[in-house]
């Protein structure tokens, strides 16, 4: 099986279009603004595309995920240049074949690929919620230092997503206390990545983290995209029930968190 990096987006988006509920987050990157950040390698089988690896170097550490036949991956996981550290994305069908080339935490987790279809969205009032903008940055990052505390989902943010994406918060006494955002927004695509959902733990309970959710769906479909996508660990009960409120589906099973590289 031979591995090339792939340059063609077309070429690429055509593999991953095959569903785009599942491969959302690299279809994303072939945007404009993402293409320069990410590395598509590609596993071919008598000139026919088997199987696709990305690397998206936007974020620290790097992102890792690939799709495709295990064949494929085996091939492209031998074949690629890889990082030391990465952050993987990575479906638990294939966790044995990354695991050959990374250790994976023993508490690895498991996500829902959670999808929301315009048909099956149903917002709360949205009254709370106000855009955040880029020069709210510092507020952002003071609001997911919690998510740094014992028990807390670490939040993966860096600036530049406010300015690429759509975030909404909300302030209590001049204070920001709840946002959600994208990891990805693309209207060249038509793909939304919502993240960054997090509420400060004094204010949770009232509703915030779903208007603010909530706002950043409609603006995806009053953008008039149509793949709206979230991921979710499966043992977030609450979380998991705020979204299937807002219409949300479980779709697909990830497994997500930081690996280091064997023989590093």
């Amino acid at each position: 099986m031979q591995v090339e990096r792939l340059t063609r987006r077309a070429a690429i988006r055509a593999f991953l279009e095959r569903d785009r509920w599942l491969t959302a987050y690299a279809l994303g990157d072939l945007d404009d603004h993402l293409w320069p950040e990410s590395e598509f390698y590609g596993a071919l089988q008598d000139g026919v595309l088997e199987s696709v690896l990305l690397l998206y170097r936007g974020l620290e550490p790097t992102v890792l995920t690939a799709f495709g036949t295990a064949e494929g991956l085996r091939a492209l996981l031998a074949g690629v240049v890889l990082p030391v550290e990465v952050y993987y994305l990575w479906l638990p069908e294939h966790a044995a074949i990354l695991a050959e080339h990374y250790e994976l935490p023993a508490d690895a987790h498991e996500e829902w690929r959670m999808v929301l279809s315009r048909a099956r969205f149903d917002p709360p009032p949205l009254s709370c919620v106000q855009p955040v903008a880029p020069h709210h940055a510092r507020e952002l990052a003071a609001l997911y230092r919690y998510a740094a505390a014992p028990g807390e989902e670490v939040v993966a943010f860096s600036p530049a997503q406010i300015a690429r994406g759509k975030f909404f918060g909300v302030w209590r006494e001049g204070q920001l206390v709840a946002t959600a955002g994208t990891h990805v927004w693309s209207p060249q695509e038509g793909v939304v990545a919502i993240g960054n959902v997090f509420t400060h733990p004094a204010y949770r309970g009232r509703g915030y983290g779903t208007q603010c959710t909530a706002a950043v769906a409609r603006a995806a479909f009053d953008a008039g995209i149509e793949t709206v996508v979230l991921n979710v660990r499966c043992d977030n009960s609450p979380a998991l029930h705020v979204y299937e409120k807002l219409g949300f589906q479980r779709y697909a099973l990830f497994l997500e968190g930081p690996a280091l590289k064997r023989g590093r």
